[in-house]
Formats: C-alpha cells, structure tokens, sequence
C-alpha cells in the first residue's frame, strides 16, 4: 500500500514538474500551430537568456545589475536597495542570504518548540524521532569526546540540523540553500574553529596551548600554525564548493533539457543526499577537530 502511494506521488510530482514546465517556458517552447508550417506543434523560439546569464542572475545578482545597467530593488523598494547598499557589497545577494538564514531559525526554533511541548511519557512517532536523533549524536559525541563532555551535544546536533535545514531549503522551489553563499559556511568554520581553540586554552592552559604549536620540534611552529589556519579554509570551503556546484549543475543540467522532470530529481538528489552528507561531514570535522584539541592520549 505504501509503495503503490509512493509511485503515485512520483507519478503526479513528474506530471506537475512537466506542466509546469511547459507553462514557465513560454517563452522558448511554444505548443500549437507553428507559423512557419501552418500545423500543430511544439516549437522553440529564440530567448537571450543564456545559461551564463541565468548563472550570474542567480548567484551575482548585483554584478548582473551593474553589467546590464538596471536599477535592484528589495522587496519592491528601490530605496531598500540603496540602504542595503550602504552596507555591503551585494544588497540583493545579502537580502535574499538573511530571509533564508531567518528561516531557518524559525524551523528550528518552532521544531524545538513543538518537541517540548509535545514529549509524552508514552512517545509517538514524531517524538521517537527526535529521541533516536538524540540518541545518535549522544553516542557520537560520547564516544569522541568522552562521556564527562556530553555538554557538547547541543552545539555538534545544532550545527547539523542548522547546515542540513540550510541544504534542504534549495529543494523548494523559489528558496535557495544559505550555505551556498560563502560568507555562511565561513562563518561557521571560525564558530567551529574558535570553539576548538577557546576550549584548547582552557583544557590545556596558556602556555600548554602555545607550547603545542612547537610540537614536536621548534622549527615546525610555522607549519603547525599554516595546519591550524587550512582547517578553517578546509571546513567552509568544502561545504560552500559542494553545495554550490550542486546548484551550478541543476541550473545547467535544467537548461539542456528544458526543466522537463529529470532537473526535477537532479534537485532532490543535491538537496536532499547531498545536503545532508554534507551536513554530517561538516558536523564529523568539527567534532574531530574538537576531539583532537582537546582529548589527552
């Protein structure tokens, strides 16, 4: 009964992404009769939106405006634009980048909202759920960091569910994923990598701290720095590089045959297997960078 609901689901998204896409493309894919025979048929007519400037309208927004002259607005209101504008060096990309991000928070919140004011003795469906995901990470960050150091947990299953909801919001349409902008994954790379670092002082004290660093010969001290610097590099820029290359591609892929059911599936494998890979990834290289700055032999 399951399956036959799930083939039906399939059935009617396929239906729905063709119709709609057929509709959207009005502009290119033209359905009845063609002028030029006089019959009917499905015929292209020539569009200059290219797949470079769909690319650069999506992702460089503002750089799109100042190449082709044309005036950004927010929300409708030009005056916004301009007092974005004061302040960063891409008004569009920044608006759209906070609404997603406050998005997220709202899931979030109302997600742990909902668990508290719904945990029951007897637990449901929804409730075991989360339970297990407790329970997963509670054993991940047990065995890595031991189990005196359990107050980790809330941050390491914060940044997964964070990343992970940030990834899935690119499988809506009309959203676009915040991590694959890179001032996101880079801000939580120096969340991570402050983490590490603030609790290696405290562990280790001052001195043992900076005395690390010329471990285990004085003259690798510049070495050791660069090893600590390229994690930051390492963490965010994985992310972001996958993340965006995933909406590159769809954004391509889509193009080439003509937004008709495959790009749709093409989507949901980025949004959804890759996202939460690489949610899982950066949540694992943060807690090992943790493990290894702070856990004795």
């Amino acid at each position: 009964m399951l399956k036959n609901k799930l083939f039906l689901f399939i059935g009617f998204m396929v239906i729905l992404q063709v119709v709609v896409s057929l509709v959207g493309l009005g502009s290119d894919l033209n359905i009845g009769t063609n002028p030029q025979t006089g019959k009917f048929a499905l015929w292209n007519t020539p569009n200059d939106n290219t797949i470079q400037k769909q690319i650069l309208t999506e992702f460089q927004p503002d750089q799109y405006l100042q190449d082709n002259g044309g005036s950004g607005e927010i929300l409708g209101s030009s005056s916004l634009y301009q007092l974005f504008a004061k302040f960063t060096a891409s008004p569009l990309g920044t608006s759209k980048l906070l609404f997603m991000i406050l998005m997220v928070d709202i899931l979030l919140l109302t997600g742990a909202l909902f668990v508290a004011r719904t945990a029951s003795f007897i637990p449901g469906k929804w409730q075991l759920l989360w339970e297990n995901i407790y329970k997963f990470f509670e054993e991940l960050v047990g065995d890595s960091l031991g189990k005196d150091r359990l107050n980790f947990l809330p941050y390491i299953a914060t940044i997964f569910l964070f990343i992970l909801l940030c990834n899935l919001l690119g499988v809506v349409p009309g959203l676009s994923e915040p991590t694959r902008n890179l001032n996101v994954p880079l801000a939580m790379g120096v969340i991570a990598n402050v983490v590490v670092h603030f609790m290696m002082i405290k562990v280790k004290g001052g001195w043992g701290y900076v005395k690390g660093y010329a471990e285990p010969m004085v003259f690798l001290t510049p070495l050791n720095v660069l090893g600590e610097a390229s994690k930051l590099v390492s963490i965010s820029f994985r992310l972001f590089g996958n993340i965006l290359g995933g909406a590159i591609i769809c954004v391509v892929i889509s193009n080439l045959t003509k937004f008709i059911a495959f790009p749709m599936c093409l989507s949901a494998f980025f949004g959804i297997f890759i996202g939460i890979i690489q949610a899982f990834v950066f949540t694992m290289l943060s807690l090992s960078y943790l493990s290894a700055g702070i856990v004795e032999d």
